[in-house]
């Protein structure tokens, strides 16, 4: 069961909530997971700040610990993941909203997001972007192919998971994967 935050509200009045899951309830994880061992602690505070603008921001910080297993990507036995997961969330109600990449700051990850955030779908959104690109899904073989970025006048566009594991991962091929769901 997941809760539903009123973005705005929870902003304004400064609100904080904190729970845990355990890693198979987190449906888009679970392809990922070796064994049903783990567990996940989060915590999800807001905050509106003003910037040098003077327009009102609505911020959220998000707080997640813990750790699961997951498939090793060459041996495919369980490895343990540590979570250690600190980001500062703004949310914008529309695309429009968003700042032009070069002018966000670096400690800030925007996101769209309308009057309510599920906080299970959020909380999955960021354990996912923390994961290694390199790392198997439950049931895929050690030896598939990984989209990488390639360094221009390279003609390869797949590797092994091996060789992924030390190139540069595209965030956007990352970012495309995580649509398809």
């Amino acid at each position: 069961m997941s809760v539903v935050l009123q973005v705005e509200r929870f902003a304004r009045q400064n609100k904080s909530v904190s729970g845990h899951y355990a890693p198979r309830q987190l449906r888009r994880l679970a392809e990922y997971l070796a064994a049903d061992e783990g567990e996940i602690h989060y915590s999800l505070s807001g905050s509106e700040t003003t910037d040098l603008s003077g327009s009102q921001k609505r911020c959220i910080k998000c707080i997640i610990s813990g750790w699961f297993l997951v498939a090793d990507p060459r041996t495919l036995k369980p490895l343990r993941h540590d979570l250690s997961i600190e980001s500062r969330l703004v949310v914008v109600q529309n695309e429009s909203a968003l700042p032009p990449l070069e002018l966000e700051s670096e400690d800030e990850d925007y996101i769209v997001c309308g009057a309510g955030m599920n906080v299970m779908d959020r909380i999955e959104e960021e354990i996912l972007l923390d994961l290694p690109a390199a790392l198997a899904r439950r049931g895929e073989p050690a030896g598939k192919t990984v989209k990488v970025a390639v360094p221009a006048g390279k003609k390869v566009d797949s590797v092994t998971p091996e060789v992924a594991a030390n190139a540069r991962i595209s965030p956007f091929a990352r970012l495309a994967e995580l649509k398809k769901k």
